[in-house]
């Protein structure tokens, strides 16, 4: 078969040989990526072989999807392009520093293990995926969850990265400790890149003091007025940690609260809100159900929105949505997800009712909204992340910077890029 006849399946292959040792390999049963059927898996050994098999990619005209624990393939645009899943599972280890609360995980491994393992030493990890998620995969998401309210954005968390370009060049930016640099950020622009401008390959990450007490308290139903309002008082709380409102739209809601701090300042807070609000003991694993929620595929085919808003918004951008919107708030990260369901995975109709209710609750907010799950039709012609005006040639500037050969999810983030 000659070079011109040569299909991705074959420069996969010769890929594979061209690396060896360094890269594994798989073909298997299709896995489909936004309606896009992808039948291999590359799994380098470590950071080196990742460096070349992103250069190899390159050279054989090839994309691949980053992919860690597999738990936000479904944030972003279709790619228009996708030949093989790029796994970093091998990319584990943990180099941690108890005395000085930083630890350095590697990308592949997975966030219950990470939080397992400075839990012994009595720490938290601020980043709110759920534990399946790996170290690389919640980094470039951005992902959050509702105790992101005391733990702060994923940003914040991340004090530098190792980072393979499309190119298949190493860099590092940022440390193992906290300095006033000059220059851009670069962890702050990979931190939710979603993988389109280089590959994590580690990360140094700020922990926590595991709080000296923690509780959980459920918040009776109330109209949603009432709820909002309930829910903003109680998300001001000096312990809050996590706040979030659940329920339709157009009904009733429920809420959870969890305080972590000083056994002072939890039990003060834990007696007002049983007697302002009718506050009722509850397990923390209300809040692990919020988040689990939070990030699942809305069943069986369906839409889910993150729309920004100001606490006073909230109101509006409910009244906004479809009555039918499953959704969930969060007052102290001005949030509200929402959620719809469609009669089929190529509901036409219905995805355009779900996209028109999330821009009119937008409109009610601050302009803005995502669409983070959605089935491959419904984002056809879309760009998920909505307008992005004049930033476009800035986001199309730094893919052709970072990642010239359009090796990385080409097409998936904002803009197209």
């Amino acid at each position: 078969m000659s070079a011109a006849e040569s299909t991705p399946a074959d420069a996969l292959q010769t890929l594979a040989r061209e690396l060896g040792s360094g890269l594994e390999s798989l073909q298997h049963r299709p896995v489909s990526i936004d309606g896009i059927a992808v039948s291999f898996t590359l799994r380098p050994r470590d950071g080196e072989a990742l460096a070349r098999t992103l250069r190899a990619l390159g050279e054989h005209g090839l994309a691949a999807v980053p992919v860690g624990g597999g738990r936000h393939l479904e944030l972003g645009n279709a790619p228009r392009r996708v030949d093989a899943l790029l796994c970093t599972s091998h990319l584990g280890g943990v180099d941690f520093e108890a005395a000085e609360g930083v630890c350095h995980a590697g990308a592949g491994i997975r966030l219950g293990a990470l939080r397992a393992r400075v839990g012994e030493a009595g720490w938290e990890v601020p980043l709110d995926a759920p534990d399946d998620a790996s170290v690389g995969g919640a980094i470039a998401a951005a992902a959050i969850g509702p105790r992101s309210q005391g733990f702060g954005a994923p940003r914040d968390v991340v004090l530098g990265l190792e980072v393979v370009l499309g190119s298949g060049e190493r860099t590092r930016c940022g440390g193992r400790v906290v300095k006033n640099v000059t220059g851009y950020d670069l962890p702050k622009l990979y931190t939710g890149a979603c993988g389109t401008l280089g590959v994590i390959e580690g990360a140094w990450l700020r922990l926590r003091p595991r709080p000296a007490r923690t509780r959980v308290l459920s918040l009776p139903a109330r109209p949603a007025t009432d709820a909002l309002a309930r829910g903003i008082g109680a998300a001001r709380l000096c312990s809050a940690r996590a706040c979030a409102l659940q329920g339709r739209a157009g009904d009733a809601l429920h809420g959870v609260v969890e305080l972590a701090g000083a056994d002072e300042s939890v039990e003060r807070d834990a007696q007002w809100l049983t007697r302002e609000h009718g506050a009722l003991e509850a397990d923390a694993v209300l809040v692990d159900r919020v988040r689990a929620e939070q990030h699942a595929t809305p069943a069986p085919h369906g839409l889910r929105f993150r729309i920004p808003a100001l606490p006073t918004q909230l109101p509006g951008v409910l009244a906004a949505l479809d009555p039918g919107a499953e959704v969930i708030v969060y007052p102290g990260l001005r949030l509200c997800y929402a959620a719809f369901a469609l009669a089929s995975a190529d509901d036409a109709p219905g995805a355009e009712r779900g996209f028109a209710s999330a821009a009119g609750a937008a409109s009610a907010a601050l302009g803005t909204f995502r669409c983070e799950s959605a089935p491959p039709a419904a984002k056809r012609g879309r760009d998920v992340f909505g307008p992005i005006g004049g930033e476009a040639a800035l986001v199309r500037a730094l893919k052709s910077r970072f990642d010239p050969h359009g090796v990385l999810s080409p097409g998936r983030f904002a803009g197209g890029a």
